[in-house]
């Protein structure tokens, strides 16, 4: 575990580090797992969360580095105090994203995933080319209006969908956390989608 930590840190600050390693891994779901939609009122409690969760951490944070449990290390060690003034904020609001990402997506969708309602509605939905490797043709649904939302089509699907909107059945799975788009059924192309 010498790519963690020296060998002569204290536990308590093994502790931490395993924490925000498994805090930044969690944060990486969202980028994977794109069809999950958590409601409006669970995003704003996420983010009050995530801020109270990042103000206990700091607290923590300080009251092990007053019984000398936890130590700077890298970069901190160099830095000057004008510098380390302006990044502690920086590294506080990092935190407070990463921790959003945590409870807003990636804890949702794994309850989601478990417990979960299974509701169909009708939407008007449009085909859109994505930007990225790994969703290239995407359909896209308008009145979802959430930054990570992406739901990927094959290339042959995607060649066959008209231009402009067309009317569509999803199929949904809903907790209170939010809705995980499983499928969708496009009613004009009888042709049925799933990421």
């Amino acid at each position: 575990m010498n790519l963690l930590w020296k060998k002569d840190i204290p536990g308590a600050q093994k502790i931490l580090i395993g924490t925000f390693m498994l805090w930044m891994l969690g944060a990486l779901v969202p980028i994977f797992f794109r069809s999950f939609v958590p409601t409006q009122q669970w995003q704003k409690m996420a983010w009050g969360i995530s801020l109270l969760l990042t103000a206990v951490s700091a607290i923590w944070l300080r009251a092990l580095y007053r019984k000398n449990l936890w130590r700077p290390s890298g970069p901190w060690l160099t830095y000057g105090p004008f510098k380390r003034l302006l990044m502690a904020p920086l590294c506080m609001a990092f935190f407070v994203v990463v921790v959003w990402l945590n409870v807003a997506v990636t804890l949702p969708l794994g309850y989601t995933s478990l417990v979960h309602a299974k509701v169909t509605r009708s939407a008007s939905v449009e085909k859109k080319r994505g930007s990225g490797r790994s969703c290239k043709h995407q359909i896209e649904i308008p009145d979802m209006r959430y930054l990570f939302f992406e739901f990927c089509v094959n290339a042959d699907n995607f060649d066959t969908l008209p231009k402009g909107p067309v009317p569509a059945e999803l199929s949904i799975r809903r907790s209170f956390f939010g809705d995980h788009i499983h499928a969708l059924r496009l009613n004009a192309a009888t042709q049925s989608a799933a990421p």
